[in-house]
């Protein structure tokens, strides 16, 4: 059985399962799928141990180990005495349910509602809100691995879109800010991303705000411009940049609109999935952590 099928196994027997069963799925999906210590020390520290208080690794020292089974290192700085282990600084550090990360991490890439989750992993729906968001958070920390600068010598496409500010996760004695949202997708050939986010304008009526402004531009020229053969044209498309802006606002439509400072990373989230769509579930679900530490 390959990854992919023992994948959809896993996914369903855990939907249909309740109490201990439940529980033995979860451990099975992380003995299977798990990302080792060894390979997130790699990640973090590929040459020597950096104490994540004071960036220095001359100073640092192995000071015994942080679990039990004496698998997850514990290391101490002498510069700033601060003690540290291999999952400070990352997705798994003070997680509890930690093995429930990784299905978890499934349900997130299939676009499943948080209380849907919260409900088939048997955690609470403010568990699943509070992980998502972390790894919103290490996702626009780390999107330099993703996100590329694209060359003007090539053929963009590239989709704009204006958002209203929402009233959603703002404290009530907060006004809604008075800017309009701008997001830019932009795509090349080899499916590479570039987002631009910017805040300002003033507000527009609803009915006048540009949502999806698709464009194409060769050598930073706009194609429409350009004098082409008919065979050429076919190759102008812009379905790439088209696929990623409908997912991006079927989800915020399905959302009912995203609280003002969240909608840069879940800009960033679907750019990512876009990346990862051609990768297999494993590679896909590393990736995915390893953008996490």
């Amino acid at each position: 059985m390959n990854e992919s099928s023992t994948l959809d196994t896993l996914m369903k027997m855990l939907m249909k399962s309740t109490g201990d069963r439940k529980k033995h799925i979860i451990n099975e999906f992380e003995q299977k799928f798990q990302l080792h210590l060894t390979q997130i020390r790699d990640r973090k520290n590929p040459s020597h141990i950096i104490c994540p208080g004071c960036q220095q690794h001359g100073h640092v020292i192995l000071y015994g180990y942080a679990n039990r089974g004496k698998t997850r290192h514990r290391f101490h700085c002498k510069k700033c005495e601060r003690h540290f282990n291999d999952h400070t600084d990352t997705i798994f550090h003070n997680k509890k349910l930690r093995n429930h990360l990784y299905p978890f991490l499934e349900m997130m890439l299939n676009g499943i509602s948080i209380r849907k989750t919260a409900t088939d992993l048997g955690i609470s729906p403010t568990t699943a809100h509070t992980w998502r968001h972390a790894i919103l958070r290490y996702i626009e920390k780390n999107k330099e691995t993703f996100i590329e600068i694209l060359s003007n010598e090539e053929i963009i496409e590239s989709s704009t879109s204006e958002f209203k500010p929402s009233r959603k996760g703002l404290p009530r004695h907060l006004d809604i800010p008075s800017n309009t949202q701008v997001l830019q997708f932009q795509c090349n050939r080899q499916k590479q991303f570039y987002l631009t986010y910017l805040s300002e304008g003033a507000i527009k009526p609803k009915n006048q705000l540009i949502k999806g402004k698709m464009s194409v531009e060769l050598a930073g020229t706009p194609i429409n411009t350009l004098q082409t053969s008919s065979a050429d044209r076919l190759l102008h498309h812009s379905r790439h940049v088209t696929e990623l802006n409908q997912q991006f606002a079927d989800a915020y439509q399905r959302m009912r609109g995203v609280a003002q400072p969240y909608l840069l990373k879940y800009a960033l989230w679907y750019c990512l999935c876009a990346k990862l769509s051609g990768l297999n579930p494993k590679e896909r679900l590393h990736s995915l952590l390893l953008l996490c530490l």
